[in-house]
């Protein structure tokens, strides 16, 4: 069973994530960082958007989100409530998981969370913009039961304060397009999700085959964010059963992946048998410099004389030259 809420970790760089302890006004790491708690609530402040920054961190930031959003749904036609089921749903979550919320804004995600938990198990969001985070926070708060936790911090998402693998699933929809750093804001929701655990992804971006036509030259033109490609080379090394797809209008990328527990495996010193012989290791890190083109060629002719692997010749060659 998960425990009463978020055992927080300190994000400094050389504290290793170092749980924190409530402090007089927040919380804070054996090294001194204090993290003060957003005021009127128990939301710790590790790091935000300076005030007035965007749009997002404007005082009425909620209720100009949600206008945007009408706007999406009734621009493609469709309803939030089939849209976020459908994501959530990928989530394969059950009751009694523990569920991170990047980029959660004011929250519309978590109803949605909850019903996939049957109201069991830990919901935490997190957001950069504190005015939307708290919006959030003051909307949802009846989501919170005896066994459904929520919690809140705002925090950087490209440095979570959390331990690896705290989680066993990590949400994001609508933001990461944003990200200063998309590559280091898909690895930390890898690391704080468990092995096995699941990860979802999505934001803006016409699909590439709808790209070069009028609708989507349209939709950039309204949005440049729907110019953004599909972060896939950004995908941490532990990203496995890798699925992508498009929703609305085919102008939002979702990627899921469960997380490996280490990066795929593969032996580079296996020998390669052929004419050019030599390894995965030995082609990749032994590279040499530059001979004369009709001196490689004598040379790879009789390598083929004596039977022998290119590889072979040539290191017995090397080795030959080498003063003992």
């Amino acid at each position: 069973m998960s425990q009463a809420a978020p055992v927080y970790r300190c994000p400094h760089p050389g504290c290793d994530h170092a749980p924190l302890a409530p402090s007089a006004a927040g919380l804070a790491c054996p090294q001194g960082h204090e993290f003060p708690f957003a005021p009127g609530t128990q939301v710790p402040v590790f790091a935000k958007e300076p005030p007035g920054a965007n749009e997002y961190a404007a005082q009425n930031a909620a209720e100009v989100h949600d206008n945007a959003l009408r706007w999406v749904f009734n621009t493609f036609r469709s309803d939030e409530a089939t849209l976020r089921e459908n994501l959530v749903r990928r989530l394969a979550l059950r009751p009694g998981l523990r569920v991170l919320v990047t980029g959660a804004g004011a929250g519309n995600d978590l109803p949605y969370l909850a019903r996939a938990l049957q109201g069991r198990g830990d919901i935490h969001a997190q957001d950069f913009a504190q005015e939307m985070l708290l919006a959030g926070e003051q909307r949802h708060r009846a989501l919170q039961t005896a066994d459904l936790r929520l919690t809140f911090s705002v925090s950087d998402a490209t440095n979570l304060p959390f331990a690896d693998g705290w989680f066993d699933a990590a949400y994001h929809f609508g933001g990461i397009n944003l990200f200063p750093d998309i590559a280091r804001g898909m690895a930390e929701m890898a690391r704080v999700v468990r092995p096995g655990g699941r990860v979802v992804i999505g934001d803006e971006g016409v699909a590439p085959w709808l790209r070069d036509t009028d609708y989507g030259r349209m939709l950039v033109r309204n949005n440049a964010l729907y110019a953004c490609e599909v972060p896939l080379r950004h995908l941490p090394a532990v990203a496995t059963g890798v699925e992508l797809t498009w929703e609305l209008g085919q102008c939002f990328w979702v990627i899921a992946f469960d997380v490996a527990e280490a990066p795929p495996a593969i032996d580079i010193d296996v020998p390669h048998v052929g004419t050019r012989g030599g390894s995965i290791r030995t082609r990749y890190f032994g590279q040499l410099e530059g001979i004369d083109p009709a001196l490689r060629d004598k040379l790879y002719q009789e390598a083929a004389r004596r039977g022998l692997s290119r590889v072979e010749f040539l290191e017995s060659l090397l080795r030959g030259g080498l003063e003992p």
